[in-house]
């Protein structure tokens, strides 16, 4: 008999809440540019930045989908200490640079009490029993070695970005695709923090079918990045090798997700 946790009830008004936002951040920063610098919670600038944010959001909107579709919360555990480091490096970034924050407007003070309170209750509502801790799926098979392999090689790509762009984005700025600032830096490091810990909740899984949608995750997330590289190619320099290296490295990584995601199907228990 599969293992049944039921998703808490608590969790499901904070993932509407995530997808309301995170849907509107994404059209905000795909289609509204010229009401970022006058209305959004910081000045996120160049629009490459406001695209990759962007990009991070349509992922985002997805992630907070799943908890209102999925039933089982052994479908959707991987999330959980991800999600703590990806909200986590935002809230730093936000604190760290209060003082470039728009205070004058809502949207501001709605981001950091969103991400001050988004972790928070997903620590508080979330299931923490024995079973909800212990009982693993069966019906996916495991993890096969070469995705863990090329696991590795992801966490440790995103772990080194996201630490780089957080610690030092000074040093990155020339080695980026395009131009940094500290504040931008720090925020976009979210999304590799994130995905260092998603990833690597992947490679320690028991069954594929409690990552499976972390895969399909990963995918949708890489398609983006890739997307935003074929829509607004002309804001890239692609004759610089630092973009010739993030356009490889957002391909390598969406091809190599899909790829593995495919044989993990073909491989089901």
């Amino acid at each position: 008999m599969t293992p049944f946790v039921p998703i808490p009830r608590g969790l499901r008004p904070w993932a509407a809440a995530g997808v309301l936002l995170a849907a509107t951040f994404a059209v905000w920063m795909f289609f509204f540019p010229r009401f970022i610098p006058t209305h959004f919670a910081w000045v996120v600038e160049p629009r490459l930045a406001q695209v990759f944010i962007g990009a991070g959001y349509v992922f985002r909107t997805f992630f907070f989908l799943q908890f209102i579709l999925a039933r089982n919360w052994l479908h959707v555990r991987w999330t959980l200490w991800g999600n703590l480091a990806f909200t986590g490096t935002l809230l730093l970034a936000t604190l760290w640079h209060a003082d470039e924050m728009n205070w004058r407007f809502l949207v501001a003070h709605l981001w950091i009490v969103f991400y001050t309170f988004e972790p928070i209750t997903m620590i508080f509502a979330a299931p923490w029993s024995d079973e909800a801790r212990h009982a693993h799926l069966t019906s996916g098979g495991p993890i096969l070695p070469w995705f863990r392999r090329f696991i590795l090689l992801f966490v440790g790509v995103m772990f080194l970005m996201g630490a780089l762009l957080i610690i030092n984005p000074e040093w990155l700025d020339l080695r980026w695709a395009w131009d940094l600032n500290g504040f931008d830096a720090r925020i976009i490091a979210a999304w590799f923090m994130g995905w260092a810990v998603w990833a690597g909740t992947i490679a320690f899984a028991h069954d594929w079918d409690e990552v499976r949608l972390a895969g399909g995750l990963a995918v949708l997330w890489g398609v983006c990045v890739c997307l935003t590289l074929l829509i607004f190619r002309a804001e890239f320099d692609f004759g610089r090798a630092p973009t010739k290296g993030y356009a490889g490295m957002a391909v390598l990584f969406t091809l190599g997700f899909a790829f593995f995601v495919w044989r993990q199907e073909k491989h089901r228990a």
